[in-house]
């Protein structure tokens, strides 16, 4: 079959990464592809699992030998996707979930094209997600960034595939899980199995 990059988008509080884990326990065949990062680990997280602790020589040397499918520099830190973390799960058969940003995403999409579903996590409403960010930080200065943040990135869904609107997170969930199954079973993804299956 056709291997394709799953990336998964949506302002800070609406829930992608919730829906991602999610997902991801319901299937074998995606692996969620860790993003490196040169800040330093919170309390409570796993290098390799949450981040990939990288130096910033490290993390720079990657950009000059264009290791990076994609990198962004946020408060004097860099984020990043390498190349080999996605290429490593497409060599092994399986469907590499990346959750990043509008900008990562339209990177991505640049590099892999067609073999690129692309799915924005959107809230009910903004109200909903300014609620769901207090929930979770009590910085009003940073909720009000996040927020106009939000709407730079909502102007940005229609260069995306599919919209989820996360009202209902295990609806959402079960959305998310169509999308990605669906895509696996395209035609054209299908046409080599097809062939060699002697059934075309």
């Amino acid at each position: 079959m056709q291997g394709f990059v799953l990336v998964v988008s949506s302002p800070s509080g609406a829930g992608k990464t919730t829906m991602v884990r999610k997902v991801l326990k319901t299937t074998s065949a995606l692996e969620r592809v860790v993003t490196a990062t040169t800040r330093e680990p919170r309390k409570r997280e796993i290098n390799g699992k949450d981040y990939h602790f990288w130096t910033i020589k490290k993390f720079e040397n990657a950009i000059k030998t264009g290791k990076m499918l994609e990198y962004a520099k946020v408060h004097n830190n860099y984020y990043g996707v390498s190349k080999k973390s996605v290429e490593d799960v497409l060599k092994r058969g399986g469907f590499p979930v990346l959750i990043i940003d509008v900008q990562g995403a339209q990177a991505i999409k640049k590099q892999y094209k067609e073999n690129c579903v692309m799915v924005f996590i959107a809230p009910p409403s903004m109200k909903e997600l300014e609620n769901r960010i207090k929930k979770r930080n009590d910085d009003t200065k940073n909720i009000s960034l996040r927020l106009k943040t939000a709407k730079k990135e909502m102007a940005k869904v229609k260069m995306y595939d599919y919209v989820i609107i996360n009202e209902d997170l295990k609806i959402a969930v079960q959305r998310l899980r169509s999308i990605e199954s669906a895509e696996k079973h395209k035609v054209w993804r299908k046409e080599k199995d097809l062939k060699k299956s002697k059934l075309i």
